[in-house]
């Protein structure tokens, strides 16, 4: 499963955008941290790079709750980061809580990524809890000669979670095409299990702004106000669910990066009898940014 959980990092990132001038930087560097950004985190670039960012998504009812950091050199450059995500989905005699945790880290020769995925069912009487799922992942997103992201490799071990089950070990690549301009155009994924294989199409307006991304399973959409600052990204999910996000800036700080931002879930699940309802929820999200100047 290459990075298909990746897709947090461009709910909480893709709101908050930056870019950094400095006179020891060059331009290469700026283009080539600009790209390389684009691919880990999923984000576009505005005026100045942070030193660091924290941002923080909760839902009163308790339904999300997301923590990310991440850190930069004074080019640009992503140094680490991390994000965990928890949802928690209350039903009538059980309650589901879901947690994935990415872990990225610079090398000497690309990005180290670390992923683990969770799924716990408990029983509301009994407190019982059974698991459902537990994945673990690591992979490398590689450089070329021109030190931009050209090629990812990773390796993920689904665990048996019942004892007449064994441990299911995949592999995966994902290879990253260029449009004539310089920008994303395809990030084409490949890897053992059907799911593992497919595409995703980016596109962008005029002033080289994303507006679509594209995967037969996830489209994300992005609109942009007067001031050419991103307000909103829209994303449709569909796995054995139905699940839609849109999130809404309300507050920029004076760099145009969104610092305050209102998200509306939908989940369409479907129960055993084939019957979908709908289950909503809000969320509310904080950002707080450190720059080097």
């Amino acid at each position: 499963m290459p990075f298909n959980n990746k897709n947090l990092f461009i709910i909480l990132l893709s709101l908050c955008t930056f870019q950094t001038y400095a006179a020891q930087c060059t331009a290469e560097t700026f283009a080539k941290n600009k790209l390389n950004n684009f691919i880990l985190l999923s984000q576009q670039t505005r005026t100045e790079i942070p030193k660091s960012v924290e941002i923080t998504i909760d839902s009163p009812d308790g339904y999300l709750r997301v923590s990310a950091q991440s850190n930069f050199s004074q080019c640009g450059e992503l140094i680490g980061g991390s994000i965990k995500e928890v949802k928690t989905s209350t039903g009538p005699k059980n309650v589901f809580t879901a947690t994935n945790e990415i872990q990225l880290n610079r090398t000497e020769f690309g990005w180290r990524i670390q992923l683990d995925v969770n799924g716990v069912i408990a029983d509301n009487n009994s407190q019982k809890t059974t698991q459902l799922y537990r994945q673990t992942l690591e992979g490398m997103y590689q450089l070329n000669n021109k030190g931009f992201i050209s090629h990812v490799v990773n390796r993920s071990i689904i665990l048996a979670t019942k004892a007449e089950d064994k441990d299911k070990t995949t592999v995966g690549t994902i290879d990253y095409v260029l449009n004539s301009s310089g920008l994303l155009a395809r990030a084409v994924n490949k890897g053992s299990l059907a799911i593992d294989n497919n595409t995703i199409v980016y596109s962008y307006d005029g002033n080289d702004r994303l507006i679509k991304t594209q995967s037969p399973s996830t489209i994300e959409e992005y609109a942009y106000d007067n001031e050419g600052r991103e307000l909103s990204v829209s994303k449709t999910q569909t796995y054995f669910t139905i699940e839609k996000n849109l999130i809404t800036c309300e507050e920029w700080n004076s760099h145009g990066e969104c610092t305050r931002a209102n998200m509306d879930i939908m989940v369409v699940p479907v129960d055993r009898t084939g019957k979908q309802y709908v289950d909503k929820h809000k969320a509310f999200m904080t950002a707080k940014y450190e720059y080097w100047n």
